[in-house]
């Protein structure tokens, strides 16, 4: 008995020094991890935070503040143009770099950091990292998008553009009504994408809010998805864990609520006759529909879902975010606001604005440049992946596999291809008489991303903004209520709150 007990105690004490061994490799790996990330690491050289060199807590800690773009623009104009950011990342702020990797064939392809915004089964062209998956989906995912098959929808979207002027011409009856304008521009949005994509608009206008907090899943979702991308395995731990959905009181997050959402809408596609569906243009959904029915195998019923879902999650807040930053820029400065409330109002347009008309207002135009220049909506990095064997980029060596981040808000902020004054809303650099400077700071914009994987929704943003914000600005006078700038939080997406205004309509203008 004494034996089996001396026994017992031996082997306890084996485990407890097994246990205790193997903690103690595991701090000592974790240790040693850390010493190489920052001094014999190959990124070494380059400069940046502390904490940046030995881990990505860095990146998550700008994430999780929902203001990145601020701390990546301080540690560039802190360090310089290369920046240390992680352990394997560096961040440029060259624009002249950024038009290297997005040249087509230089083989920088996306990071895993894409791949947490939408469920694993679920990959449209943003979250898609394989390239030649990626080829494919792009090939029927463009035709929709292109200006020509938007500009088929201007019936229905100037039928939603009417609806917003209704609301806001019961506002502006008391011109002393403060109007949360920001969040009317984020509904129209939302429904122009309904309609665009789904062929019936989501009901925000008619609705007045924010129906089941929709829009706050997404914008909640966008800075959750901007924390858990630096740490992309931290995904495959909670919301791509297929035991993730039963844990109790976690409130539902874009991710999910997309898809589903994209597939009840398809649901209802399919349940209508010919009839129902009408003589219109054809929506999105139906036509990445009509591409799966002729090519099934390589164009699958989720691969419609999936960029149906897209549509929504990317087109909606980065728009509205857009409008919102142009109205608060042209409001804060009354000679800017003059100049450009004097064009519109001297130049001959239709009842409703037209995209053509719009695109002939030179001072309007380059308002609209110079607010996608100094807040593009889109907030995050873009970060893609030096091939295999390294490569070279505007004279620096890099080596293969490393992570280099690119940042629109940092990159529209280079003083050799913007000018001097790059913090300020200044929309006449963009009316230069110097042509060649113009076109180098149009090819610098990054706003929708660059290269092979430019926004493909640029068109349909881009028409329903030069639509609405001169309509706006010619049918009311508007001030703000606060000067202050707007509150905003940074995901993926630059989202603004707090854009209050109040609103009168013009005399001179009867429409």
């Amino acid at each position: 008995m004494a034996q089996l007990a001396l026994q017992l105690s031996r082997a306890e004490s084996l485990s407890h020094y097994i246990k205790l061994y193997g903690v103690s490799f595991l701090l000592l790996g974790v240790l040693l991890t850390l010493l190489y990330n920052r001094y014999a690491s190959p990124l070494r050289k380059f400069p940046g935070p502390l904490l940046a060199s030995f881990t990505r807590l860095w990146q998550v800690w700008t994430a999780w503040t929902g203001k990145a773009e601020e701390h990546y623009i301080a540690v560039h104009r802190q360090y310089g143009p290369i920046v240390r950011l992680g352990p394997n990342e560096i961040s440029m702020a060259s624009p002249l770099a950024a038009l290297d990797i997005f040249k087509t064939g230089k083989g920088f392809y996306k990071s895993d950091f894409y791949t947490i915004f939408l469920p694993p089964n679920v990959k449209d062209l943003f979250t898609e990292i394989r390239e030649p998956v990626h080829a494919v989906m792009k090939r029927f995912a463009v035709p929709p998008y292109s200006l020509a098959s938007v500009q088929q929808h201007t019936e229905d979207i100037e039928a939603l553009l009417w609806k917003f002027q209704s609301k806001m011409d019961g506002f502006a009856v008391h011109d002393k009504l403060a109007v949360d304008l920001g969040s009317w521009l984020h509904y129209l949005a939302f429904d122009v994408l309904g309609q665009f994509a789904f062929a019936h608009p989501f009901g925000f206008l008619d609705a007045g809010t924010d129906m089941d907090g929709f829009c706050k899943t997404i914008r909640r979702s966008g800075w959750e998805s901007g924390i858990v991308g630096q740490v992309p395995f931290v995904e495959k731990l909670t919301r791509s864990n297929p035991i993730w959905k039963y844990v109790p009181f976690l409130p539902e997050n874009a991710v999910s609520l997309l898809p589903r959402t994209a597939e009840l809408m398809l649901k209802r596609h399919l349940e209508e006759d010919d009839d129902a569906a009408g003589t219109g243009p054809k929506c999105l959904l139906k036509a990445h529909l009509e591409s799966h029915n002729e090519y099934p195998d390589k164009f699958s019923i989720q691969d419609v879902i999936s960029l149906s879902t897209g549509a929504v999650a990317a087109g909606s807040d980065s728009t509205a975010s857009t409008m919102q930053s142009f109205v608060w820029h042209v409001l804060s400065n009354s000679e800017i606001h003059d100049k450009l409330v004097a064009e519109i109002l001297s130049s001959p347009l239709s009842e409703m604005v037209q995209y053509k008309e719009a695109q002939a207002l030179e001072y309007f135009q380059a308002c609209l440049k110079e607010t996608m220049r100094l807040q593009p909506a889109l907030g995050a990095n873009i970060t893609r992946m030096v091939p295999t064997g390294g490569t070279e980029i505007n004279g620096t060596w890099l080596p293969g596999g490393t992570q280099v981040a690119l940042n629109a808000w940092v990159l529209h902020r280079d003083k050799d291809i913007f000018g001097a004054d790059v913090d300020l809303f200044n929309p006449e650099r963009w009316l230069s008489k110097d042509e060649s400077r113009v076109k180098m700071m149009e090819r610098c914009m990054f706003q929708f991303g660059g290269g092979s994987h430019l926004c493909i929704g640029r068109h349909l943003a881009l028409f329903e903004m030069n639509k609405l914000l001169p309509q706006l600005f010619r049918r009311y006078e508007m001030t703000l209520v606060s000067q202050k700038p707007l509150d905003h939080i940074t995901g993926l997406f630059y989202l603004q709150s707090g854009l209050y205004v109040y609103l009168r309509r013009r005399g001179e203008v009867h429409l």
